[in-house]
């Protein structure tokens, strides 16, 4: 693919204010159009890699800020062009000004993730390394962080590319045969290839099983606190959330919208949504509140459904009781401290498994609450060291490439060695569109428009 070999420039940090604003140049005219915005304190010649302070000015000389200059000399840079650095002061006015100058030289403004797409397409990095760039960014745990370090320092990609290797070895062994049908071919042999074969599937489902807990830790489990009112919903999610976000009082329907609050349970994203009580209610605004507590609870990754034990179940806990999927919920037995009218069996009785006991009053019982959820999602049998897939694509380019193989093996004996031949091509096909060997335009803008502008 080639793209225009323009000068591109946007902010690089976040939005808003800081002690430092960075705005990043990148292509062929970057170090000579950020020189002329630069005066140094004192006249050296620009070496890269080296940081020079002085004052930014507009392209007539008004002076603008004052901070650092720094400029990477292709193609030892991120993006594999010439790119320049101004490190402001972090305004708003200030960066906009900048970028007003900037762009009056003839730069345009990057389109999202256009940083990254030049050092993927330059060569820097492939586009396993690319997406974990966003990973790491958006990561909201330290288990996620961990995971896209691993990707982006090429762990993930030596895998894919390990099997690539296997797989075209059989395919060349397959080839060998098409072309030298009455040939004697001994190496690798048709059995060694076979067995390669089924090596790399086994390694392919490997990984495949991996992804139910990276994509957990990469994107986070929708949690849904449900009960009729009054039971210790808010009480429950100020707990977890580590400090007071929801209103606690003893007058039912104190909550009447969804309230969601990032959180983070042995190393697991959680995005709480504390809800309304669910109950006949003739206010409006609280019956909004509570439809949109049961659709939120239709799409939840986990439901943990809270019941006061110190009274007898209510027409509303029975209902929810009948509604909720006992697949992914935990029934919290809430107010221990008090005298109890219902228990964990009859709990049981109806079919849960996953029940717990806690006081939120006195915060009793909440770690076995945490194992709860920890068991839930995590199955333990992962090592430390072990390679995580958590990003979608990369799962489905696994699925066809390992459904495709196993369509090879079961027609191994039976089928002719250019059908071989052709699926094999496909599964090593698939793997690549993972690492970037192989791609389309299409599947470039598809990843990298979810990037920010600076990245």
């Amino acid at each position: 693919m080639m793209y225009t070999l323009d000068t591109i420039a946007a902010v690089a940090t976040p939005p808003g204010f800081g002690g430092i604003g960075i705005i990043r140049i990148s292509g062929e005219k970057a170090a000579a159009l950020g020189a002329k915005l630069f005066n140094p304190k004192r006249k050296v010649a620009f070496s890269p890699g080296r940081m020079y302070f002085g004052d930014f000015t507009d392209s007539k000389g008004k002076h603008i800020d004052t901070g650092l200059f720094v400029w990477f000399k292709s193609p030892r840079s991120f993006t594999g062009e010439d790119v320049v650095e101004f490190h402001c002061h972090g305004g708003i006015v200030i960066l906009q000004t900048m970028l007003r100058a900037i762009f009056d030289l003839g730069v345009r403004l990057a389109e999202p993730g256009e940083f990254s797409k030049r050092a993927f397409l330059n060569g820097r990095i492939d586009l396993a390394q690319a997406e974990s760039i966003s990973d790491l960014i958006s990561a909201s745990s330290n288990k996620a962080a961990e995971i896209a370090r691993s990707h982006y320092r090429g762990r993930l990609s030596a895998a894919i590319e390990a099997i690539r290797d296997k797989v075209i070895s059989v395919l060349a062994w397959i080839e060998a045969e098409i072309d030298y049908p009455e040939a004697e071919l001994d190496l690798p042999g048709r059995d060694k290839a076979a067995a390669t074969l089924e090596q790399q599937i086994t390694v392919l489902e490997g990984l495949q099983s991996t992804y139910q807990e990276g994509k957990i830790y990469r994107d986070g489990v929708v949690t849904v606190i449900l009960g009729s009112p009054n039971v210790g919903k808010s009480s429950l999610l100020n707990i977890l959330a580590g400090e007071e976000r929801a209103i606690v009082t003893d007058i039912p329907g104190t909550t009447r919208d969804v309230l969601e609050v990032p959180v983070t349970i042995r190393g697991i994203p959680l995005r709480l949504a504390d809800t309304a009580g669910i109950r006949e209610s003739g206010d409006v605004i609280e019956k909004i509140g509570i439809e949109r507590a049961r659709k939120l609870a239709e799409q939840a990754d986990l439901i943990l459904l809270i019941l006061d034990t110190s009274r007898p179940l209510t027409e509303e806990d029975d209902l929810l009781l009948q509604n909720v999927s006992r697949d992914n919920a935990i029934v919290v037995l809430n107010k221990t401290d008090l005298p109890a009218v219902i228990d964990a069996g009859e709990i049981a009785a109806r079919g849960f498994q996953h029940i717990t006991e806690i006081s939120a009053l006195q915060e009793q019982g909440i770690e076995a609450l945490k194992d709860e959820i920890e068991n839930l999602f995590i199955s333990g049998k992962f090592s430390p060291d072990t390679t995580f897939i958590s990003n979608q694509r990369h799962y489905q380019a696994l699925v066809t490439a390992a459904g495709l193989l196993r369509q090879v093996a079961a027609n191994w004996e039976t089928l002719p060695s250019d059908l071989l031949a052709l699926d094999l091509r496909q599964a090593w096909q698939a793997l690549g569109e993972i690492t970037g060997a192989v791609w389309t335009d299409d599947l470039l803008d598809s990843i990298f428009q979810r990037f920010c502008l600076g990245k």
